[in-house]
Formats: structure tokens, C-alpha cells, sequence
């Protein structure tokens, strides 16, 4: 009995031990991570409820993000869809065509890559810009909340939540004012991928590094 109680002993120290050795991120060293990432490639499953429907919608696919401004969304379930930044512009194909819209002529779809280059990017200040940041950890688990600054987004958006360990986003929830809720789940992640330029030009249509 006596051997027993000094290992629950010395099991509690050790994980106090553990704990003590491995204290809570911080914001600082979360977004200092997300900025120094070569890319980001990452499979997903969303689920989006709409107040309207009485089944929520689900798609699949992958995202890709390579600094500083590259985002590329390839949806492959239930339909193929690609949404493409780079630089001032924005690429939408689907399967009855595709779209080209310059960022600069148009303040909607502006604040629309803004708004993504910043939640990948870590860039602090551009997303203290965008929102209010509430962050809380426990060791290396976390959860930043995001609410709109600009009045025009909190007409629609309610609030943003990215969940994640260490260096990985694992969720991100979007909900809306009007009650609908998107949930995106990161199913596996790399998030220091160095893109090739052949890489580069299938996903983005630009050179790596470019």
C-alpha cells in the first residue's frame, strides 16, 4: 500500500512537472508562427446551416495559403468549384464557367480577401483592423474569436472562431446574423509546405515566391 501511494505520488508530480514545462500559447506565439509559415495545405470538411433549410449543406476539398497573399480553395464534393486570390485579383470557376474579379474596382470582394489573407497570415495588426481578438489557451489547445470591427461586416457576420493546436487551425465557425452557422473542420494540415513553381502555378497560376 505504502508503494502504491508513493506512485500516485510520483505520477502527480511528474504530470505537475509536465505542466509547469508546457505553459499556455500565447497569442504573440501563435500568430509569430502562422506569419513564418513557407504554406499551407490543408484538406477540410464545412458544414453549413442555413435558418432556411432543414438539412445543412456539407462540401469537401482543400485549402492552400502561401504568403503573403495566396489563397486558393478547391471544393471537389458535391460540385468542383476553385476560388484563386493572388495579388489584386480573384478567380471563380465552376462548372458553368469561370470569373475574374479585380480587387481593386471592387470593394466587396476586397474585404473578402482581406478578410482570408488575414485570418491565414498571423498578420496581427491587419487582423486587429479587421476585429476584435479574444484569445484563450490551455497549453498548446487555443480558441480566437473574432468579432467584426467594420460596421458593414457586423451586418452580416456575428462572429469568427479559429480553434487549433500549436501551429494548426483544426476549426474554423463562422456565424451570422441572421442565425447560419458554417463550421470548417481541418481534417489533416501542413503548415510549413515550401510550394514548388510547378506546385505554385497549377494551385495559383503564379511562380513560387512571386
Amino acid at each position: 500500500m505504502r508503494r502504491l501511494r508513493l506512485v500516485v505520488i510520483a505520477s502527480a508530480l511528474a504530470a505537475q512537472g509536465a505542466s509547469a514545462a508546457a505553459p499556455s500559447l500565447t497569442l504573440a506565439e501563435l500568430l509569430s508562427r502562422m506569419a513564418s509559415t513557407r504554406g499551407v495545405v490543408a484538406e477540410f470538411h464545412e458544414r453549413k446551416e442555413i435558418t432556411l433549410l432543414d438539412q445543412p449543406l456539407e462540401s469537401t476539398g482543400t485549402v492552400y495559403f502561401a504568403p503573403p497573399d495566396r489563397f486558393t480553395r478547391l471544393t471537389r464534393s458535391p460540385a468542383v468549384t476553385r476560388l484563386v486570390l493572388a495579388g489584386t485579383s480573384m478567380h471563380f470557376q465552376d462548372a458553368t464557367g469561370a470569373s475574374e474579379v479585380d480587387l481593386a474596382t471592387n470593394p466587396v470582394a476586397r474585404q473578402f480577401a482581406e478578410n482570408m489573407v488575414a485570418l491565414w497570415s498571423g498578420d496581427r495588426t491587419r487582423l486587429e483592423k479587421l476585429y476584435k481578438l479574444d484569445f484563450r489557451a490551455e497549453q498548446a489547445h487555443w480558441e480566437l474569436v473574432l468579432v467584426p470591427r467594420d460596421a458593414t461586416l457586423a451586418r452580416f457576420v456575428e462572429r469568427l472562431a479559429m480553434r487549433g493546436d500549436g501551429a494548426e487551425m483544426r476549426e474554423l465557425e463562422l456565424v451570422e446574423t441572421d442565425g447560419d452557422r458554417t463550421l470548417t473542420k481541418f481534417l489533416s494540415s501542413d503548415v510549413d509546405h515550401a510550394f514548388s513553381a510547378d506546385e505554385a502555378r497549377r494551385i495559383f497560376g503564379v511562380e513560387a515566391g512571386k
